[in-house]
């Protein structure tokens, strides 16, 4: 006798699986914009260090201009993730990369095209010997 586990629990746990997909989904497209930091803290080292600019923007503290820019600052990193993911298509692009540089890659690829060379020659052998 075999135990099954209830219609509940499975549904619950293609439930957490969704869950899982999304989160990861949305760690990856966070990832791929996180080279954007180094852009945004250059831009906040600047507005912190710069007097000429305080003057400029006419805030006597940049403290709440930093409340805003912070927050704006995650959402681009996260919307330039997001390019990177559907427009750029950077996961397939890395992988294309590293079959390139790869030496397993070049071995897997080099021994296919001997098999279907060798498949190609055996066919050939036998549409030959069926028309004699």
């Amino acid at each position: 006798m075999t135990y099954r586990v209830p219609d509940t629990m499975h549904e619950l746990r293609q439930r957490l699986a969704k869950w899982r997909e999304v989160f990861f989904a949305q760690k990856y497209r966070f990832d791929l914009g996180q080279s954007f930091l180094v852009v945004l803290n250059f831009t906040l080292l600047i507005i912190t260090a710069s007097d000429k600019l305080q003057v400029f923007f006419g805030i006597p503290r940049l403290r709440s201009l930093l409340i805003v820019l912070i927050p704006l600052g995650f959402i681009g990193v996260w919307l330039f993730g997001y390019f990177m993911d559907k427009v750029v298509r950077a996961a397939q692009m890395a992988e294309r990369q590293s079959m390139k540089r790869s030496e397993v890659w070049a071995n897997h690829n080099e021994q296919m095209d001997r098999m279907e060379r060798q498949i190609k020659e055996l066919r050939e052998l036998l549409v030959q010997k069926g028309n004699a």
